[in-house]
């Protein structure tokens, strides 16, 4: 099963870990993960275009997505500039997905 590192493009913050997200890592893809990300966090509703990573660079609202390699410690402090480089490093990005308010 992936593990996902949820990244908030707009806040460089890490806003989710699915090693404890809702139960256990689920055999999903990026874009599933975020939504279950969000219907567990918002009200409102979203529409989602998961694309390349790089599609981050841009600055739209969204979240990059990283693959966690399976020894990586649990994340506990998103906030934490040196936990968020960690990751970074640790992690391959595996998708940018992008989200838009309806």
């Amino acid at each position: 099963m992936p593990r996902y590192i949820i990244l908030d493009n707009v806040t460089g913050s890490i806003v989710a870990d699915t090693l404890d997200l809702d139960g256990p890592p689920r055999e999903e893809t990026p874009l599933e993960a975020v939504k279950r990300y969000d219907a567990l966090t918002l009200e409102d509703e979203r529409s989602y275009a998961e694309e390349h990573p790089s599609a981050a660079l841009n600055n739209v609202l969204g979240y990059i997505v990283y693959v966690a390699p399976d020894d990586l410690p649990k994340v506990k402090d998103g906030e934490d500039q040196d936990v968020i480089d960690s990751v970074i490093e640790a992690c391959d990005a595996a998708a940018f997905v992008e989200v838009r308010e309806l």
